[in-house]
């Protein structure tokens, strides 16, 4: 009986000291990044590269009902969410568990003036994403995006 009693508390101390190894090894992904960060006010300009990403970072850009933010990424491995929104607002855009090969290019048009969150957030991410201001006053023909 002792024996047995040995054995599974011997058995016990392994699964304990193996889950806290793999909590150490994969639970805990401490907030990195290597890369560029640029941000300019004019025009309106946030630029993120990143080789290692594995953060959240946040930009808030002043906008004007009309314009319009381009918004284009590429990213080589990791994921990416990204939310743009105003506060107290309906988000203005959203993408979620943006991964390896994954690149866009688009505008969105500003609905009302104020003060746009950027939210980048990395988990183990590479590439680059930029955020940049086209005034509506730059645009001659009036041309409208979605």
């Amino acid at each position: 009986m002792k024996r047995k009693g040995i054995k599974l508390l011997g058995a016990a101390a392994i699964v304990i000291l193996l889950g806290a190894a793999a909590f150490l090894f994969f639970g805990r992904q401490e907030a990195r990044f290597d890369g560029d960060r640029i941000r300019t006010s004019d025009p309106e300009r946030f630029f993120l590269r990143f080789e290692a990403m594995n953060m959240a970072d946040t930009e808030v850009m002043p906008l004007r009902e009309g314009d319009r933010l381009r918004v284009s990424w590429q990213l080589e491995r990791g994921s990416v969410d990204l939310m743009i929104f105003m506060a107290g607002e309906k988000t203005l855009y959203q993408a979620n568990s943006r991964g390896s090969g994954d690149e866009a290019d688009f505008e969105v048009t500003i609905p009302q003036s104020g003060d746009y969150a950027i939210s980048v957030s990395g988990r183990q991410a590479r590439g680059w994403m930029e955020f940049s201001q086209v005034r509506r006053d730059d645009d001659p023909a009036g041309n409208e995006t979605f």
